[in-house]
């Protein structure tokens, strides 16, 4: 019995460096809800992050969040392919290269699926966490902040 399907909705456009911690506040938004369960990934052809990079980032980003748990089935490369409008290699890269870091498995003839290594998904997280971090500080400090301005507006809209 297959499980159900997951289309991943995730507004993306890779053109400021801020945009990575703008998809991480929607998708937190979006844990905490919880109301939403099937997400459509957004392609922007015109982003210098190719197509497959952006598709990609987007999955992993939804396995990271928790919006797709274990053993959960991705759709089948063609219907991702026609979903997105893009052509099924470039799905088949996307799948290959998820498969390959351990974040999806494939059965032959049942699909692809949800793979969680508890310490893999953590050090993702971490890395990512570091590496958004690193990139607001330096936008807000460029932008004439001091540490206490960034900590008292994370704190505000912590709450």
């Amino acid at each position: 019995m297959a499980g159900p399907y997951y289309f991943i909705i995730f507004f993306i456009n890779f053109n400021f460096s801020l945009d990575n911690i703008d998809l991480l506040l929607y998708i937190n938004r979006a844990v905490k809800e919880r109301k939403e369960k099937f997400f459509n990934i957004k392609v922007n052809v015109k982003s210098a992050l190719p197509v497959y990079e952006q598709i990609k980032r987007a999955i992993k980003l939804a396995i990271l969040s928790g919006h797709l748990k274990e053993n959960d089935r991705l759709m089948s490369l063609r219907e991702m392919a026609l979903k997105l409008k893009v052509n099924p290699n470039t799905i088949i890269k996307v799948y290959y290269q998820l498969e390959v870091e351990g974040f999806i498995y494939s059965r032959p003839g049942a699909g692809y699926f949800v793979k969680l290594d508890r310490r893999k998904i953590q050090k993702e997280k971490r890395e990512l966490l570091k590496k958004i971090t690193g990139e607001y500080i330096s936008r807000v400090i460029k932008l004439g902040y001091s540490l206490e301005d960034m900590i008292r507006e994370l704190s505000r809209n912590a709450r």
